[in-house]
This record gives structure tokens, C-alpha cells and sequence, in this order.
């Protein structure tokens, strides 16, 4: 009898485990409402966001993310969200405001955050004082397109994967015909263009402009290698006459070159990933174009920016915020190219951009230098390289005397 009792005493106690363990989830006491803020970039669809938001309420019901966008926010307004993207460039700026939190601890606690996914330089951008300020989200890459429909016309050869500074100014040269205002590049006169494109053709020609892009000390505007570089900058607009010089027309219009790769006017430009086919512009392109890493020399380079996702250190709920982030920096960002190789090499991202973009991006990320925020406080050596590009193009001296002088005022 007593062993019977035992046993019947034993199968409820059992039921009892297997009842507590089945519904445990329902002795876990369910988290406070949370509500956090995300800033996105107005240019990008917030219907995008909006299939993010609802996908991770799925994952987290009791988190509330609000979109806002960045139309109309000053610096310090989207600072103050939760949490927000922004690039390498702007951390410098965030640091000295203490707007953002360092993600150390979480990155330290999150086994499940491989870091080894990401592209090689994507985090160390980040990176400032030991510390992780950001997860890296997309990356931009300056790219070549080209009118396929000059190419077509003037039965020339489509630009490849691996071509040279030779192949570039052949095809160049092959499609130009300026009596007709069509022209084989359209050189950047303006803006940043102007100063990443001269500044991509010395590090791939082999020169450089500091002793370490990332931790610099030196400038080294007067390197013989920068010199060479910019004399075959300076070519394409006064030998070989493949791009308009100073006083064209062309170079009136506004936006330029934007309006004259609408009207098929140039055969080749550079721009960055992220505006392929014009997406960003407004108005898509009405050309059939395409797209390869930019031609090398003695290096195969090209420029990059990381979009960030940060935190901002006036939230309270950081916690929250690492779990938004951390799932937005897995998600496949609207026109950059993601900054995990695992999304970027997937079938998902060539899906969405297209074979010929999705080759033409990975292999030249590969090849991008992501460019360390610590060269903003170079200013007055920046200032300078800036003037001497400009002096090359309008050729208002030689690229020897301008690199020079631009060495000079450096201060280095």
C-alpha cells in the first residue's frame, strides 16, 4: 500500500514538473511597455522600415520603435533620438558631444554577434579610444558606371572586372567626340566628387597622402607618386581631352554631370554605389548603363563610407536599443551594400540589385579604403590637397607646383 502511494505520489509530482516546465514561460513576468525612437535617412522608403518594425515586434512585442526621419532634424536633434545611423565621419563629432555609448558591454555579452562577418575595416572605422561605437550597417563604395548605349553605338568594348588605367583612357578615348558634346568621362569639378576622385587615382597609382591613412602622423601631399597621378588626372582634361575642361558648357549645366549623363553626353563616371540607376536622384536613369570597380593601376583602390548604427547616451533603455540595432544591421540595407559578407555574397542581395551590381559591388569592397575619421583633424592639410586639385583642373599651374605648395601650407 505504501509502495503504491509512493508511486501515485510519484506520477503527480512527475505532472507537476512537466506542468511548471511547459508553462514556465507564463511564471516569466512579461517586460514593461517600451517605446524607442529610430532616425532613418529621408531618402531611403520608410515603407522598408515599417516591414522592420513589425517583423521585430514579432521577435519583441513589448518594444515600440518610432520612426522619424532625418528631413528637417539638425545634427544635435538626431543625436538626441535613441538610436540612429549615421557614418564614420560624424563619430568624431558625436565623441566630442558625448551623444552616443560605447557598445562594448553589449558586443562583449552577445554571443551571438559573430564580428568576424563583417568586412575587414567596417568596425575599426568605429573604432576610436578602444572602444566600439556603432554597428557597421552598409557600405558605399565609389564605383565606375557607363552608357552602354555609347558603348553600343560606337561598337566599343564594355569596361571589365580587372581593367586598367590603359583600358579606361582607350575606351575613353574611343567614345569621345566633343563636336558633338558627347565626351568619354565626365571629370568632377564640384563638391566631394572632386576631391575623392583625384584622391582614388594617387593611392591607386601607388602614392599617398598621409604615412598611415589609419593612424596618421605625416602628410605627404609632395610624394613623386602624387605628382604622376595628377599629371595623368590633368590629361584626360588637357591632352587627351576625353573629359570638358574649364569654360564648357557642359559645366554650366546644373546639376553637372548629372544632367549630361541623363542626355548620354558622357560615356563613363564615377559615383558611388549607392546611386545606381539613379535611385537617390529623384528620377531614375533613362539609359541603359552599367557598372564595374573602377580601373587600377599599380593598386587595384577605391573609397568607402560605412553607415553606423548608434546609440544615443541619453536613452534609457539601452538595452532595447542594442536588440533594435543589432537586428536592423542584419537586415539588407535599402542602397548600400551590406556590411556583413554573409548578406553581401548571398543570393537575396544579387536578387535585389542584380547580378552586375552584386559582382561589381563585392569585388570592389575588396579593394575600398575605408576611410579613418581621425584625417578630419588634418583640416588645414585637407584644405590645402583641396586647392591644389583645383589648381589641376583649371590648370592654373603644374601638378608639381600645386602638390608642392599644398605641402607647404600644410604645415608638415
Amino acid at each position: 500500500m505504501f509502495v503504491k502511494s509512493l508511486k501515485r505520489y510519484g506520477r503527480i509530482a512527475i505532472c507537476l514538473l512537466a506542468l511548471l516546465f511547459s508553462g514556465c514561460s507564463q511564471l516569466v513576468p512579461t517586460p514593461d511597455p517600451v517605446s524607442i525612437t529610430f532616425v532613418y535617412p529621408e531618402y531611403n522608403d520608410v515603407a522598408l522600415y515599417e516591414t522592420w518594425v513589425q517583423q521585430f515586434n514579432e521577435l519583441y512585442p513589448y518594444i515600440t520603435v518610432e520612426l522619424v526621419s532625418t528631413e528637417g532634424l539638425t545634427f544635435d536633434q538626431i543625436a538626441e533620438k535613441n538610436t540612429f545611423t549615421a557614418s564614420q565621419f560624424e563619430l568624431p563629432q558625436l565623441q566630442a558631444q558625448d551623444a552616443v555609448m560605447s557598445l562594448d558591454s553589449f558586443i562583449e555579452q552577445d554571443e551571438a554577434l559573430n564580428l568576424d562577418d563583417f568586412y575587414p575595416g567596417a568596425l575599426e572605422v568605429f573604432t576610436n579610444e578602444g572602444r566600439r561605437w556603432a554597428i557597421p550597417s552598409g557600405i558605399d563604395i565609389m564605383m565606375m558606371y557607363y552608357n552602354k548605349d555609347l558603348f553600343d553605338q560606337y561598337g566599343v568594348a564594355y569596361p571589365q572586372l580587372g581593367w586598367t588605367w590603359g583600358d579606361f583612357l582607350d575606351r575613353a578615348i574611343a567614345v569621345n567626340n566633343p563636336s558633338n558634346d558627347v565626351f568619354g568621362y565626365a571629370l568632377q569639378y564640384e563638391g566631394d566628387f572632386a576631391i575623392y576622385e583625384p584622391l582614388i587615382l594617387i593611392y591607386q597609382h601607388g602614392g599617398r597622402i598621409f604615412d598611415d591613412l589609419q593612424a596618421p602622423t605625416q602628410v605627404t601631399l609632395d610624394d613623386p607618386l602624387n605628382i604622376e597621378a595628377m599629371e595623368f588626372y590633368a590629361s584626360l582634361i588637357y591632352d587627351h581631352r576625353v573629359a570638358p575642361a574649364p569654360g564648357n558648357p557642359l559645366l554650366r549645366q546644373r546639376p553637372y554631370p548629372w544632367r549630361g549623363v541623363y542626355e548620354g553626353r558622357f560615356a563613363m563616371w564615377m559615383l558611388t554605389l549607392a546611386d545606381q540607376g539613379g535611385g537617390r536622384w529623384g528620377r531614375g536613369w533613362d539609359i541603359n548603363w552599367g557598372i564595374v570597380p573602377l580601373p587600377r593601376d599599380q593598386n587595384a583602390v577605391t573609397m568607402g563610407t560605412v553607415d553606423g548604427l548608434f546609440i544615443s547616451s541619453q536613452t534609457a533603455h539601452p538595452e532595447e536599443c542594442w536588440l533594435w540595432i543589432k537586428f536592423v544591421s542584419q537586415q539588407m540595407p535599402y542602397f548600400l551594400m551590406p556590411a556583413r559578407r554573409s548578406m553581401a555574397e548571398s543570393n537575396e542581395y544579387e536578387t535585389k540589385v542584380g547580378a552586375e551590381v552584386a559582382i561589381a559591388a563585392r569585388t570592389a569592397v575588396e579593394e575600398a579604403i575605408l576611410v579613418n575619421p581621425e584625417l578630419l583633424g588634418f583640416e588645414t592639410a585637407l584644405a590645402a590637397m583641396q586647392q591644389a586639385f583645383q589648381a589641376i583642373r583649371g590648370a592654373e599651374v603644374t601638378p608639381a607646383e600645386a602638390l608642392d605648395a599644398a605641402q607647404r601650407q600644410s604645415g608638415f
